[in-house]
Parts: structure tokens; C-alpha cells; sequence
């Protein structure tokens, strides 16, 4: 078409003949000879044209946008029946359903490609305490603290990353959830096998630096006696131990404590040793673990509730990882054995996980995603405090207690 109306305008050709030549149609090389002279090309123009105006969708589009920061996103029937009642209110033409009350399938997929930052996503589970819990407050009281922690008066560090390291827990199960497999269509349901319907889970302690260096983990198996074939082909250096339930408790971490100062030797380093945790009770409320934090020239600082979602390394970035790669390995060892995992595999199956992992990547974009290392205390923004702002309410009496982060000094 561009060649042909080139021809026509500096050629002198007849538009007939500059159609025949270059097979457009007639009439369209017309309007496009026209607007070329006048200065004013025509636009291109395909298909009926869309029900709402440029404004108003990008008023839907912030509207959306807005909708995802709060963690309460449209999903696409919600949008569909939105538009609907949309165009209803304000007598917009359309062609939607009035049965279904909804704006069809071909609307929504013609949406999404007039905005391509636009997608169909699965939202990651937000309980409503993690959403209302990390706030501006909190956020900012942690990585003040932080920050203190890591600097002098001087700006000077006191801290390097090289001893700046995180531990949390994370359990897993023998049974693995079925990935998504190729079959028929239809209503009738489509099975997958797995170890059974509810199995026993198992805690990994995990720790890691932000200089990529991982302590090796902890496994907890929920009996009190653990057998040594249980931890055949575990990840290398890794400890196990037994509770009556699988989880962690004083003593055990009190272990995995011992464990950390034989890997890690703090006292023979010249700065002092930062550990983050979570405020669980396990941790907070362990003296001995404590006391020994104070004789090993261990720092102690403790994470704000509900905020592990985003100020804490091993759940920003390491257990994600972990979390995919385990369910991978379990659902490919139950198809070459076909027979159900157990407590004895647990153990090689995620060390399998763990390795593939444990990497100076995830550690150091994890602990770079919270803000610790760099430190970067601004890093949260306004947006990153929408949800909470639901649950936010005036003061009444002008007093107000901050939350609390707890540290312990050498």
C-alpha cells in the first residue's frame, strides 16, 4: 500500500493502475492518496471500534492497577459484569449478554491487547493480617533499626555482608501438588497420582547470607527418634532431629543455634554477626539462645509481624524456589517408582531442591528485595502500603505506641 501510494503521488500513476499493480483495493488507495496530499494520512482502522472510549479505559486500567495493590483484584468475570453494568448506568452502546448480564469472552482477549502491560495472573495467597500488618510504621521502624545496626554515627559499616545472614522454617510434605498434564476434553475430571491425600510434614531450618554463603539446613521429622537412614543423600553438612509434631521449638533451635556458630564461627571474625528472624517464639523468647548470641558476637535482630512476606529474604526469594523445584522432584520419583514417598526420601528429595536452589542469585536478590543488602531504607514507596491503608483509623487520644523490633546487643 505504501509503494503504491507512492507511485501515484510521485510516479503520477492513475490510482486504477497503482492498484492493479500492487493488488490493494481501489477505494482504500484512494483515501490514502488524499490524505497523503493533504497532509493528513489516514489512519488505519480494522474491526468494529471498541465499546468504551480511550479515556474511559484508561480510567478501567488504573482502576485495575489500583484493585491489584490493594490485594483485591478483578478477576476477568468481575471485569466482564463490571463493564457491563458500566455501560448500563451511562447507556453506553454494546452488544453484550443481557442473559449473562456480562460482556463476552471476545471483549475481554480485545482489552487485554489494546493493553498489553495487562495479563490474566494467579495471585500469590495474602492472608488479611500480613496484608493490614505491613505498614509504613513498621517498615520503617525495622529498617531504622536495621540501620543502626549496620552503621555507627559515622556512616561508617560496622557490618559486612559477608555476616549478614537470615533463618527461617519451611515444612514439606510427602505428598506433592500434581502439575497441570495434557488430556482430553470434557467434564469428566482428570486424576494424577501422589503419595497419598494428607502426609506428614517435615521443617527445614534454612539460613543463608547475603554474600551467598548457606549454612546447612536442619531437617525436623515429626518422631522423636530419627533413624540415620533417614538422612542418606541429604544436602551435605545438613542435621536432623525429632519432634513429636515436626515442628520447631525452643530446644530445637537452641540445636540449630550450636549448629550455626559451628558453621559460621563468629568469634573468630573481627565485626559481629547480624541474624534476622521472624518473631516466633521459638526465637524471641529463647534465653539460651540469646545468652549465646551475646558470648559469640552474634546480633540478634527481630523482623516485625506479619511482614516476613516482604522483609524477609528466605521467603522473598529462596523458598519459592525451594518450594517449585521439591514438588518437581517428588512427582518425578513417584512416576519412576510407583510407589508413595516416605519419610526416608524426604531427605534426597530435598536435597535435590536445596541444591539446585542455593544460590548466590536467589541470596543476593533476596536480601537486595528487602532492602537489607544494599541497605536501602527508602525502598518502599506509598504503593507498597495500600492494603494496610483499609484498616487504618484516626487517632483519637494523640497517643499511639509504635510496634516494637527486638535486638539484642553484645
Amino acid at each position: 500500500m505504501k509503494q503504491a501510494v507512492a507511485d501515484v503521488i510521485n510516479k503520477g500513476w492513475s490510482v486504477r493502475h497503482a492498484a492493479t499493480v500492487h493488488c490493494v483495493p481501489r477505494l482504500t488507495l484512494r483515501r490514502h492518496v488524499i490524505g497523503s496530499r493533504s497532509g493528513t494520512p489516514s489512519a488505519k482502522k480494522l474491526g468494529r471500534s471498541p465499546v468504551l472510549s480511550h479515556s474511559q479505559e484508561e480510567e478501567l486500567v488504573d482502576l485495575i492497577k489500583d484493585m491489584v495493590k490493594r490485594l483485591f483484584g478483578l478477576s476477568q468475570v468481575d471485569l466482564q459484569r463490571l463493564i457491563y453494568k458500566y455501560c448500563k448506568m451511562n447507556h453506553i452502546r454494546n452488544n453484550f449478554s443481557q442473559k449473562h448480564q456480562s460482556a463476552g469472552r471476545d471483549w475481554f482477549e480485545a482489552f487485554l491487547r489494546r493493553h498489553p502491560d495487562l495479563s490474566v495472573r494467579k495471585p500469590e495467597p495474602t492472608s488479611v493480617h500480613r496484608a493490614i500488618g505491613f505498614n509504613s510504621a513498621k517498615a520503617k521502624l525495622f529498617l531504622n533499626k536495621l540501620g543502626s545496626v549496620l552503621f555507627d554515627q559515622n556512616g561508617l559499616r560496622l557490618i559486612p555482608e559477608t555476616q549478614i545472614y537470615n533463618v527461617d522454617e519451611s515444612g514439606y510434605t510427602v505428598c506433592h501438588k500434581p502439575s497441570a498434564v495434557v488430556a482430553k476434553k470434557g467434564r469428566r475430571g482428570v486424576g494424577a497420582i501422589t503419595s497419598a491425600e494428607k502426609g506428614k510434614t517435615i521443617t527445614a531450618v534454612c539460613c543463608m547470607s547475603a554474600a551467598g554463603h548457606f549454612v546447612p539446613p536442619m531437617l525436623i521429622f515429626p518422631r522423636m527418634r530419627v533413624k540415620p537412614e533417614m538422612m542418606d543423600r541429604a544436602p551435605t553438612g545438613a542435621i536432623a532431629a525429632g519432634s513429636k509434631c515436626g515442628w520447631i521449638n525452643q530446644e530445637l533451635f537452641a540445636k540449630w543455634f550450636d549448629h550455626f556458630l559451628l558453621t559460621v564461627q563468629p568469634t573468630s571474625r573481627p565485626h559481629p554477626t547480624l541474624l534476622v528472624l521472624d518473631g516466633h517464639s521459638s526465637h524471641t523468647k529463647n534465653l539460651s539462645v540469646i545468652l549465646k548470641a551475646r558470648e559469640n558476637n552474634v546480633k540478634i535482630l527481630s523482623l516485625p509481624s506479619h511482614c516476613t512476606h516482604k522483609l524477609q529474604p528466605l521467603d522473598v526469594s529462596f523458598f519459592k524456589s525451594t518450594n517449585t523445584f521439591y514438588n518437581t522432584a517428588v512427582q518425578n520419583w513417584v512416576r519412576q517408582h510407583a510407589r508413595p514417598v516416605t519419610e526416608y526420601q524426604v531427605a534426597e528429595l530435598f536435597a535435590e531442591a536445596y541444591n539446585r536452589a542455593a544460590t548466590l542469585k536467589n541470596a543476593q536478590s533476596g536480601f537486595a528485595a528487602c532492602g537489607i543488602h544494599p541497605y536501602n531504607p527508602a525502598l518502599f514507596d506509598d504503593e507498597d502500603f495500600v492494603a494496610s491503608e483499609l484498616t487504618d483509623r484516626p487517632l483519637t487520644d494523640g497517643v499511639t505506641k509504635p510496634p516494637t523490633a527486638a535486638t539484642t546487643e553484645r
